[in-house]
């Protein structure tokens, strides 16, 4: 519905209102199809026209993705000429052809008149669906929704939902790319996650929301600044598990602020570079500003490629290390808030068991020897892939060999452990081959690692794959 009315018109006795109902709207190539009737709240005045009148001042309200003075242009209102019933009838004709609104309100009070438009959505995307299986969490499927330029300032709606048996996470991630003008983007991000693997002694739930803005500092280097509010429960906690566990069972919230900062950069012509490609992302949260926990949280990522002359053959790393600490008396860390390592960031290796743990000789069923996974403050590890170009013709399938080495270590709590507490440094390394390649049905990632090198609790896992469809 459409509509426009003089109020408080001195020619006038009451007000008219002229409505123009929108049928069959056509876009580029055919004029809108539209009909008018006229509504008067006295029925005197139902042989009236608008009288033209001047005004001083036009407004525009309710528009995001069009400027006022674009939408002003397309109804050919002006200011100082009079302007009467076929003016705002055409007007309106002008603003409806575009197709671009699904309302349009014209008004007036003394000598300013108003243009209220509701503008149709312009975003792009929809809903995706999808499934596969990987061996860190099994068979999953999942549902993906992106939306973008929902506004002019070009606000985006990222959102995944993604079910295995072992753990459902949701995220989405809303941010606008100029939150305060060119170069500044911001917005709020949340995620939910439930896990329950089968080689960790307790579940637990985690939520946490993100308000943040993001600042350019160059064409691909950029700081983050947010502020983090997250709540996480330790639940179903076994009966046989480690008593250091156990004491960290419960719900806790954190309140808390961090920066980030991030940079990559790609090799440009033939220009010569140590590495062809690089990234790195550094990231520094403290928790405390409120809340159940006082934490100091660091992560550093680095990774590059190089290529080794022209016959497909590429060098690429990629190294990770973190530290989570407790800032003042009782503030140890959690199970949830320490690194473990294992499955795709640690090859070789089952996921999670790479950690300090709790080892207690003939405490299980029938007197078996028991391990329970505790996390560790610090981590490191760096994994090193050998691009070797088995197939030149087909660029999209990859085959490497790969060598992988870390350790998770270190655990700060006041209670003693059921058995024997092995915290140390103690470095994993594994070596195989893989392969990656993009099919129609979706990306396909393997490895085979018949190489490892760890200690006597560790779990190997030689073969590892993951695939994703979307439909």
């Amino acid at each position: 519905m459409t509509f426009y009315a003089f109020n408080g018109s001195p020619s006038l006795t009451g007000v008219v209102k002229v409505e123009s109902m929108k049928f069959g709207r056509k876009h580029i190539g055919a004029c809108s199809g539209v009909a008018f009737f006229v509504s008067t709240l006295s029925a005197p005045l139902l042989a009236q026209d608008i009288a033209p009148r001047v005004f001083n001042t036009i407004e525009v309200q309710g528009n995001s993705r069009f400027s006022e003075g674009d939408i002003l242009a397309t109804s050919g209102l002006e200011t100082g000429v009079p302007l009467g019933e076929q003016e705002l009838r055409a007007a309106v004709d002008a603003l409806d052809y575009t197709a671009e609104f699904d309302d349009i309100v014209i008004t007036s009070q003394g000598d300013v008149l108003t243009i209220v438009v509701d503008e149709t959505p312009n975003y792009s995307g929809g809903l995706t669906f999808g499934a596969g299986y990987d061996t860190d969490r099994g068979g999953f499927a999942s549902i993906g929704l992106a939306l973008s330029n929902l506004t002019e300032g070009g606000l985006q709606l990222r959102s995944d939902l993604i079910y295995a048996e072992d753990q459902q996470t949701l995220q989405f991630d809303t941010r606008s790319r100029n939150f305060w003008g060119e170069g500044v983007r911001g917005g709020v991000r949340g995620d939910f996650g439930r896990f329950k693997y089968d080689n960790v002694t307790y579940n637990f739930d985690d939520f946490s929301i993100e308000p943040y803005v993001t600042f350019d500092l160059a064409e691909k280097a950029a700081v983050e600044l947010r502020y983090t509010l997250a709540s996480t429960d330790i639940y179903n906690v076994s009966d046989t598990t480690s008593p250091i566990i156990a004491a960290e069972a419960g719900r806790q919230t954190s309140s808390g602020i961090g920066i980030s900062f991030g940079s990559s950069a790609s090799k440009i012509g033939n220009t010569p570079d140590f590495l062809d490609d690089w990234a790195f992302r550094f990231d520094q949260d403290f928790t405390g500003l409120g809340g159940d926990t006082k934490l100091a949280i660091s992560q550093l990522s680095l990774s590059g490629r190089k290529d080794l002359g022209q016959n497909g053959f590429a060098l690429r790393t990629r190294i990770e290390g973190g530290a989570v600490v407790g800032m003042g008396d009782n503030n140890d860390p959690r199970a949830s808030d320490r690194f473990s390592l294992g499955g795709a960031r640690l090859r070789g290796f089952e996921r999670g068991t790479i950690a300090p743990t709790d080892f207690c000789a003939g405490c299980g069923a029938d007197g078996a020897d028991r391990t329970t996974i505790l996390g560790g403050n610090y981590f490191f590890v760096a994994r090193t892939d050998l691009l070797v170009p088995l197939f030149p013709a087909n660029p999209s399938l990859e085959t490497f060999v790969f060598y992988d080495a870390g350790s998770a270590w270190d655990i700060s709590t006041d209670v003693a452990p059921e058995g024997v507490l092995n915290d140390g440094i103690e470095w994993r390394s594994s070596a195989g081959v893989g392969v990656s390649f993009d099919t129609d049905l979706g990306k396909f990632e393997a490895y085979y690692a018949p190489f490892t090198d760890g200690v006597e609790t560790d779990v190997s896992q030689e073969f590892g794959l993951t695939f994703r469809t979307n439909f």
